[in-house]
C-alpha cells in the first residue's frame, strides 16, 4: 500500500502536477529567508535525528535476575544513541543492588563480580556492564 501512495506521489510530481508544499517564503531578516520546503525539509530532518538519538528516554537498560536466595545478576545495556552517560555504568549497578537488598530485606550487599564492554553489532556498538551481587541476610 505504501509503495503505491509513494509511486502515485513520485508519478504527480514528476508529471508537472502542482507541488504538495506551496511555494512561498519565510522571512527571517531582511536578508534572510527559507522557503516552505526548505522549513519542510528542515523540520522532517529533526524529527527523525529525535526519533532515532530519543533523548528523553534512559540511557541505559538495566535487567535483573535472581540466582539463588542470596545472590543476584544485574545487566546493564546501553542505547546505542546517546548524548553521554558512559561513567553511568557503575553508580545504576551500586542503585539496582541496593534496591535488590532493600527488596530482600537485607543489611546490605557484597559485589561479587563486575565487568563491562562493547558489543560490536553493525550498524553501531553498544556498551554493556554486567555483575553478581551477594546480598547480606540480617544477622538476629
Amino acid at each position: 500500500m505504501n509503495r503505491i501512495a509513494i509511486t502515485s506521489v513520485a508519478a504527480a510530481m514528476l508529471a508537472g502536477c502542482s507541488p504538495i508544499v506551496p511555494s512561498g517564503t519565510i522571512e527571517v531578516t531582511e536578508s534572510i529567508s527559507y522557503t516552505y520546503a526548505e522549513v519542510l525539509g528542515a523540520a522532517v530532518i529533526l524529527a527523525a535525528m529525535w526519533y532515532v538519538i530519543d533523548p528523553l528516554a534512559p540511557n541505559w537498560e538495566i535487567k535483573d535476575s535472581k540466582l539463588d536466595d542470596t545472590h543476584y545478576r544485574i545487566d546493564l545495556r546501553k542505547k546505542r544513541v546517546s548524548t553521554g552517560g558512559d561513567g553511568e555504568a557503575i553508580d545504576l549497578f551500586h542503585r539496582q543492588a541496593e534496591a535488590l537488598a532493600g527488596h530482600a530485606k537485607a543489611q546490605g550487599y557484597t559485589i561479587v563480580s563486575w565487568n563491562e564492554g562493547v558489543e560490536s553489532d553493525f550498524p553501531i556498538a553498544r556498551r554493556w556492564a554486567r555483575g553478581v551481587i551477594e546480598v547480606q541476610p540480617v544477622t538476629r
